[in-house]
This record gives structure tokens, sequence and C-alpha cells, in this order.
């Protein structure tokens, strides 16, 4: 007997979850395909099934769809609505089960899980696995089982970029005059930052320009601290995340610039990105926030780092 395909979308929590979901479904027996890396005729494809008003990941995230869905016997979609009791996901990613079955008139079967600690609480995992297990046919506990023991954030790119980072930091300390090299914060969505063709492999050109790239994944002492700082509360899970990871990097006398990388369709951005500029830039570091559509250039985005890294430099000088 064939195992079951499962294709799973790179895209949006791919680069959350990515390697969590894929030791799962092999777990359950299954054969994981996932869509190739982003590219140029990934994304067209997307932009050809999508609407103009969709921020640039979603439409991303259907090309990815159309890539995988007449090669896999499921899709899987899940919807996170929840994964704490004090925010919810964006409301594109809370339908995208449901966008994924609107723009496409043939899909394979969806597994369209749903994630919500909010209504869930401790039965979240549960009541998320159970419909995976139905679709399978397999034993609901094993099913939950296999999740919880294959979920692990620090497996992931996230993770290993925080931990990356870490280490830069603890070894080089702040901007290095024999060397030039400074130390530039980057916060944003990891589906935008480690997408290479959707954030125009911005890490690799920082370090070409000499800079450091750091990315941080802030703990819940400094989103409470950096929740603290603003008006309201940001009740979105990755955009308090951004907030956060601002709010860090700003105080920390290593970084010497921010970067706030943002999709220039996405409401949920528009309001942290505002918030990041407004509340929490006390010292005043260089900052810059970089806003990606499909019409983005290669050639803008490093003309644009070129001139903010020229920044910091007169201004460290």
């Amino acid at each position: 007997m064939r195992h079951l395909r499962i294709g799973i979308p790179r895209g949006l929590l791919f680069h959350c979850y990515a390697e969590s979901w894929k030791l799962f479904f092999r777990d359950l027996g299954c054969e994981v395909i996932s869509s190739p890396e982003t590219n140029a005729d990934i994304l067209k494809e997307g932009l050809r099934h999508t609407v103009g008003d969709l921020c640039l990941p979603v439409k991303t995230f259907l090309g990815h769809v159309a890539v995988l869905k007449d090669s896999v016997d499921f899709l899987f979609i899940p919807r996170y609505i929840s994964i704490e009791q004090e925010s919810y996901m964006c409301p594109k990613m809370i339908g995208l089960p449901d966008l994924a079955r609107a723009c496409f008139t043939h899909l394979p079967r969806v597994l369209d899980p749903m994630f919500h600690v909010k209504q869930f609480g401790d039965k979240a995992v549960a009541e998320f696995t159970r419909p995976v297990a139905q679709a399978l046919s397999l034993s609901s506990a094993l099913t939950a089982a296999a999740y919880k023991k294959n979920i692990d954030h620090d497996a992931e790119v996230p993770a290993e970029q925080h931990r990356l980072s870490m280490l830069l930091l603890d070894k080089e300390g702040s901007t290095s005059p024999a060397t030039g090299r400074m130390n530039i914060g980057v916060v944003g969505r990891p589906y935008l930052l480690f997408d290479r063709h959707l954030s125009k492999n911005l890490f690799a050109f920082m370090r070409k320009l000499g800079g450091n790239p750091v990315y941080i994944r802030p703990d819940a002492a400094e989103i409470r601290e950096a929740m603290t700082v603003i008006p309201k509360w940001v009740y979105w899970d990755m955009g308090k995340e951004v907030v956060a990871a601002a709010h860090t990097l700003f105080k920390d006398d290593r970084i010497d610039g921010v970067i706030n990388v943002c999709s220039s369709t996405c409401g949920p951005d528009s309001f942290t990105g505002d918030l990041i500029r407004k509340r929490l830039n006390q010292r005043n570091k260089p900052y810059m926030s970089l806003s990606i559509d499909e019409h983005t250039s290669d050639v803008g985005i490093q003309t644009r780092l070129e001139a903010f890294v020229d920044m910091i430099a007169k201004v460290t000088a």
C-alpha cells in the first residue's frame, strides 16, 4: 500500500512550523511533499489566481498551492486562529483554507484542522489533530501524540536565526571600528524575512554591504515589557512579536540600526509599523521601514539598503 502524499505549500506558516509538520506526518506514515522555494514563476502563478488587495505573502502561498495541487492526495492548509489566550492570527490566515478553495476549481482534499487556543484551551492539540486522524483513518490518540512529540519551535528557522544572531552579538559586541561592520536589527514576519525571493535575499545583501543582520525572537518577558510602552496591547500573534522585537533591538546598545520589513497591503503591518516608528524608537536610532509588494525590484531594495547603511556609518562615525 502506497503512502498518502501530503502537500505542504512553502508559504506563510511553513516558515514557522515546516520541520515539525514534516516530522508529524512522516510519523503518521505519510509521504510529505513541499513545494520548491519561491521563484518568479510561483509568484506569477499566485498573482494569476488572486485579486489585487491580498497581501504579497498570501498571493505567494496560493502560487505554491498551484504548484502542488495536482501531485498530492491531500493539501495541508491548517486554520490557525489563536496560538495563545491573549491574541489572534491575522484574518487572512484564519480564512486561508476557504481562500484556497475559492481560488481554485480543482483541488485535492484539503486538510484544514483548526488550532484555536482561545476556544479550546488545553484541548487545542486534540481538536487540531482529530480531523487529521479522521481523514487519514488513524487513531485520534496516536495522532495527537505524534503532534506533541514533533512540534518543536526551537528546531525551526526563526529559532535558528535567533541563536545565530545571539552568538554573533556575544562574539562581536557593538560596531567594530576596525572592521567597519555594523549590527542591524531586522524585524518582520518570518514568511517575509525567510523567503529569499520575497525579501530579495535581504540578509545576504546586508552582509555584502558590511552589516550583520540581527534577528531575534522576543521571549514572554520582552513581549510584556514592550506592551507596556505602547498605548494598547497588540492582539495579533505575529504583530506582537514584531513590535516586541523592535523594542528589544532599539534598547540594545550593540544594535546600530533597525529595519522593519513589511508587506505593503498588510493591515496589521501598517498598524504595528506606526507603533514602532512613533512609540518605540526612544533612542532615535537609525530606522527604516521596508515595504515590499510584487512590484518591488531587487535594485530598489538594494539601493535603499545601501543608503541606510551609509546613514548608520555617518551616525556612528
